[in-house]
């Protein structure tokens, strides 16, 4: 008989010389640590994110854009709290429970690494409302610590809440940080106006509800509602104005020109339904 290895040429190579594969359960989804704009300085203690300045979170995946299309999770208005969970490394910490800057910077971080940090996106003119489309580099964010008060009448109580006296009724408002839990219930509220067609969106109203707990050291609903609803524009602007300056978070701006009317300023990005789906 014929030797194959003299007919070939050369010797067949075997099984065991074949280069091996790596196994694919051995693969671990790479994680990065990002900056908590709070720096965990607002977190009550025994909190898993108390006086911790960054926090891991994992790349996004396949399932995690599932739950961004999930139509029950976003119907329910807690699609970016079951993808917060998944995302960070960190055990005990729950979405609900962290402060709205930090929860942004985890969402900007996983977009950024997932679709790339260029986010391209429709913006309104602010002096003729003509929309164009910008781009934003996700990659150069303002993070704010909430330390820079001095403007405003502000005292930051021991128990963790703001006390902002306002400039011309003199009534004290007492304020607290929000959380997950407190976007969520902002979110569901516009949800179910808008289902009922309702014509006024409470936005502002809604979120001013959410982080007064006391007027004049009163706590009770009704005299916060009251007070929220019959404040002169002017002292609601400085309480909002007073509430950004004590609230840490992470931003993006970017360099904004009206290719319609040639307005120039610096604009926040407009985070749209394509912050997570841009064009591909």
């Amino acid at each position: 008989m014929r030797n194959n290895e003299d007919r070939l040429g050369a010797r067949q190579a075997s099984e065991s010389d074949a280069p091996k594969m790596p196994n694919p359960m051995d693969y671990v989804t790479p994680t990065e640590f990002i900056e908590l704009p709070s720096k965990g300085q607002y977190y009550p203690e025994g909190h898993p994110l108390r006086n911790k300045e960054t926090v891991e979170i994992r790349f996004m995946t396949a399932k995690d854009e599932d739950i961004l299309t999930s139509r029950a999770l976003l119907k329910k208005g807690v699609a970016l709290d079951r993808l917060i969970n998944n995302l960070v490394v960190e055990q005990g910490v729950d979405a609900s429970s962290m402060l709205i800057g930090d929860r942004n910077a985890v969402v900007i971080a996983a977009r950024a690494s997932a679709y790339g940090h260029i986010y391209k996106t429709t913006a309104a003119c602010p002096s003729c409302t003509e929309k164009s489309k910008h781009s934003f580099n996700l990659l150069e964010p303002t993070v704010y610590d909430g330390s820079e008060h001095e403007d405003y009448d502000i005292t930051h109580r021991e128990d963790g809440l703001y006390d902002i006296t306002l400039p011309y009724s003199k009534i004290v408002v007492t304020a607290r940080q929000l959380i997950g839990t407190d976007e969520t219930k902002i979110v569901q509220r516009l949800q179910r106006k808008t289902s009922k067609k309702e014509e006024i969106e409470t936005t502002v109203t809604d979120q001013m509800l959410a982080y007064i707990v006391a007027v004049n050291h009163y706590p009770d609903q009704r005299a916060i509602k009251h007070v929220v609803h019959n404040l002169i524009a002017k002292e609601t602007r400085y309480l909002r104005n007073a509430y950004a300056a004590i609230t840490p978070d992470l931003k993006i701006t970017g360099d904004f020109e009206c290719p319609s009317c040639g307005h120039e300023q610096e604009l926040e990005v407009p985070f749209g339904a394509d912050f997570f789906w841009p064009d591909r």
